[in-house]
């Protein structure tokens, strides 16, 4: 079978299901099939882009020499097809009953290692073959006595100029050696491989992002009390229909393309364009789903006996360097003050979020004033920005849920500001000059023991 048959035989296949697990195990399974490629084992490795480490996802092959044995003894009795090959992952209960489960999920090689020969591989977009790993100064010795091979390849997988995980594949039981032409033939397979693997990591995002909006929508029947259901159900449905309609139709768009013959460059990048569209809409809505389970998570507040103060030095030191990158200067006149009730993480999140408001509305740079004190049976804290100011007539609803004069978020921020303010017992007041300054004001109560 040419390569160019392989590939489309396996896109074939593989487009009939967008499960990431199933796509991984039909590449591993093309890389180790004695009528495909033929390596003894295989191993797929991905980035993770939240904790910055190349990860162990999937194995492929015999766990020992009797056992390759016995595998390929099998395989030459049976003679199956590489489609009657990939049923075999349809009688398993779980990738965990995989053989080299154990050992792939060992594979965890922070992308800080750049000395670290996968790590090289991927951030190079370049092949590598090792001969002699234990004696390689590419290699670890941790990975290498891991691996338990001498000789390897790994290959990138490459999506629009962007490296998103390994192959990696060897014959440690066959003993054969790795050729150029098999480098070349694995090579060409997987930069074409890697499209169907972003895709499927796409879907699954989505999958988890459409999971998150079921609990959500659990959680928005216990809010009961700050917001009627109908409203978030409104705004949400409005805000997600236009991504979702977007990604379904490049989704479908990819499939029928993906049909065809991708081996053409210019259908190869008509892919990668739709690819990246379906990227933009998911942010967008994980944007929008993160915004909204901040709100609806408002809990009950835990109070503790706290100096306010300490709070606003602990998040000026925070901020202070995103204030200096986008040339503001934070100015902070913090009066004694007694020991208030407060739940610190939400007030923290409630200076958070005004401080946000402030930097967005002074893109140009500008002064940023935080001011504590007590006034009468409260402490009060004061944010101040240098920026555009409020217009008189959205000064009614700047609290209200959803509502925004912004480009981006969602509009919740004021709302969850002054809801958290109210469970404390207190409220929030807002100070604004049309093109001058804004001001929002929150008041905590003081213990009556301190009054």
């Amino acid at each position: 079978m040419t390569d160019l048959a392989k590939f489309r035989k396996l896109t074939e296949i593989m487009h009939k299901d967008m499960d990431l697990d199933r796509r991984m195990y039909c590449i591993l399974t093309c890389a180790t099939a004695g009528h495909a490629f033929g390596f003894s084992r295989a191993f797929l490795l991905l980035v993770n882009e939240k904790t910055n480490v190349l990860e162990g996802k999937m194995g492929v092959g015999p766990t020992s020499q009797e056992d390759a044995e016995s595998i390929w003894s099998r395989m030459s009795m049976e003679d199956k097809s590489l489609e009657e090959l990939l049923t075999e992952y349809d009688k398993m209960l779980d990738i965990q009953s995989m053989p080299l489960y154990s050992l792939v999920k060992k594979f965890h090689i922070p992308l800080s290692e750049e000395n670290e020969l996968l790590v090289r591989c991927l951030k190079e977009k370049q092949a590598f073959k090792v001969t002699t790993a234990s004696q390689d100064k590419r290699v670890s010795k941790e990975f290498a006595e891991l691996l338990g091979v001498e000789e390897f390849v790994c290959i990138p997988l490459v999506v629009e100029n962007e490296a998103i995980g390994v192959l990696l594949a060897d014959n440690r039981y066959s003993w054969r050696s790795i050729s150029e032409d098999d480098i070349h033939s694995l090579s060409f397979f997987v930069q074409h491989m890697a499209v169907a693997i972003k895709e499927a990591r796409l879907y699954q995002r989505l999958s988890e992002n459409q999971k998150k909006l079921r609990e959500m929508e659990k959680e928005l029947h216990r809010a009961g009390t700050l917001i009627s259901l109908g409203e978030v159900a409104a705004h949400l449905a409005h805000e997600i229909r236009n991504p979702l309609v977007t990604i379904g139709g490049f989704a479908r768009s990819i499939y029928k393309i993906a049909e065809g013959n991708v081996n053409e460059p210019q259908i190869i990048e008509k892919l990668i364009k739709r690819a990246k569209t379906i990227i933009i809409e998911i942010e967008r809505l994980e944007s929008l789903l993160s915004e909204t389970l901040d709100f609806v998570h408002t809990s009950k507040p835990v109070f503790q006996l706290k100096d306010l103060n300490e709070v606003v030095e602990e998040i000026s030191d925070l901020i202070e360097e995103e204030l200096k990158s986008k040339n503001i200067k934070l100015l902070c006149y913090l009066s004694p003050l007694p020991y208030i009730r407060i739940d610190e993480d939400q007030i923290k999140q409630v200076l958070f979020n005004l401080i946000q408001n402030a930097i967005d509305s002074m893109p140009q740079g500008g002064k940023l004033h935080i001011k504590t004190e007590r006034e009468k049976d409260f402490v009060k804290m004061e944010v101040t920005d240098t920026g555009q100011g409020i217009p008189a007539d959205i000064k009614d609803e700047i609290f209200s849920p959803f509502f925004t004069t912004k480009t981006h978020g969602s509009g919740l921020g004021l709302s969850i500001v002054k809801h958290i303010a109210e469970q404390h017992g207190g409220r929030v007041k807002l100070k604004s000059r049309e093109n001058k300054e804004t001001s929002f004001i929150v008041y905590l109560p003081v213990p009556i023991s301190e009054n």
